[in-house]
């Protein structure tokens, strides 16, 4: 059965496209392994219109079979991203979906089929179909059975790459509940001490609803770093904040160069593997592969050790799980007390060298407010790569 889901992206569009050299600040530092830190710095930005970007993103999807419900899923997605600073998902991600989506990888058009159902649970299947999509309809299904039970899980089989983690969570958050999502797929990180790719970077997202505050956003990757940031750092010739990398003879390293085959491939492949944060990331990424692969039935990401194709995808799974905070207590109750303690932990006084606590999602929401009335800025290459395939398709730049 199909689920309904709710709901939209590039250079050489309108002439009021501006070039700037940016040094942006796109969200905290450990948000998908951290964003703001490496991997955006310096790099010459183009700034497009919310609605153009959002119009080239749907077009793309329906040159690729996507219904007009898929096509706005999948460019509200990705321009979410955008919006939010999250500078290797969106635009970045767009070369990579249309790969998966032509090799029969990903599809448009397959339903998410229930395949066992209890009160507050639910094992879906997928079916290869492209990961917003999937995922997008996954957190609608939980958010519908925490209205029933409290709380509502939902593991999606085969259910793809579900792109920035937040976007699943800020849909729970929307309707006043807790989101907490999770996903696994295919080796690219190494336990700490190890050397060998075991772990994907496994990202985790928690998002809480608060009244004037923006909502608490925890978007990261359980690898010290994502596989983006990395190969971005490479791209821009920048080092990592720590050596949480691991070259092939062994050697932790902060130079993504070394371990990076091809810095203009958002997905390159590693030579080496990026490494979790410490002994504690790798109990995070032990508890993503639980989470997600272990109790869906899939295989855990070291098993994905393997190019996928169309015969032989990686056998993956999501898990997003709701949580209707009215079953607890008053929603206003709750999300006044969420301000609060936002507001106290800001005000926490800032050890030397920092300006301040940030508190996950605040620069993000800020960008999001900021970038919807003054455009998307998006990496000049980037934006070149999204022309290139929208081209490939043909589908116009102009609208």
């Amino acid at each position: 059965m199909r689920m309904r889901g709710q709901a939209k992206a590039c250079p050489r569009l309108s002439a009021d496209t501006s070039i700037q050299a940016a040094h942006m600040h796109c969200g905290s530092l450990q948000h998908r392994g951290g964003e703001s830190g490496v991997g955006g710095k310096g790099a010459i930005m183009k700034t497009i219109r919310l609605e153009e970007l959002t119009s080239l993103y749907v077009r793309i999807a329906e040159a690729l079979g996507a219904s007009a419900e898929e096509a706005e899923i999948f460019a509200r997605c990705m321009a979410r991203a955008d919006l939010r600073g999250m500078f290797t998902q969106g635009a970045s991600m767009i070369p990579y979906s249309v790969e998966l989506i032509q090799k029969g990888i990903a599809k448009f058009g397959v339903p998410l089929e229930v395949i066992r159902e209890e009160p507050g649970m639910i094992l879906a299947d997928g079916h290869l179909g492209v990961g917003v999509v999937t995922g997008t309809w996954a957190m609608e299904l939980a958010i519908n059975k925490a209205r029933q039970a409290g709380v509502g899980c939902v593991w999606v089989k085969n259910g793809g790459d579900f792109m920035m983690t937040a976007n699943h969570v800020l849909q729970a958050v929307e309707q006043d509940m807790v989101g907490i999502v999770v996903r696994n797929e295919a080796a690219r990180v190494a336990p700490w001490g190890g050397m060998e790719p075991f772990f994907f970077t496994n990202p985790i997202a928690v998002g809480i609803p608060a009244a004037e505050e923006p909502p608490i956003v925890i978007d990261m990757a359980a690898g010290s770093f994502s596989v983006g940031v990395t190969v971005m750092a490479a791209r821009d010739g920048q080092r990592m904040p720590s050596a949480h990398l691991v070259t092939e003879d062994g050697r932790y390293t902060d130079d993504p160069r070394e371990i990076v085959v091809d810095p203009m491939n958002r997905e390159s492949p590693l030579r080496g593997a990026i490494v979790t944060l410490g002994h504690k990331g790798l109990a995070w990424a032990l508890i993503v592969e639980l989470l997600s692969g272990l109790l869906a039935g899939t295989n855990t990401s070291n098993q994905n050790d393997f190019k996928p194709s169309a015969d032989r995808p990686w056998s993956e799974a999501q898990f997003h799980m709701a949580i209707d905070v009215s079953k607890l207590r008053p929603v206003d109750e709750f999300k006044s007390a969420t301000d609060d303690f936002i507001r106290s932990l800001r005000s926490v006084k800032p050890a030397q060298g920092f300006e301040g606590v940030v508190v996950p999602g605040e620069i993000e929401a800020k960008n999001e407010q900021q970038r919807r009335r003054e455009g998307v800025p998006i990496r000049e290459e980037v934006g070149e790569q999204v022309v290139e395939v929208a081209d490939s398709l043909g589908v116009s730049v102009e609208g």
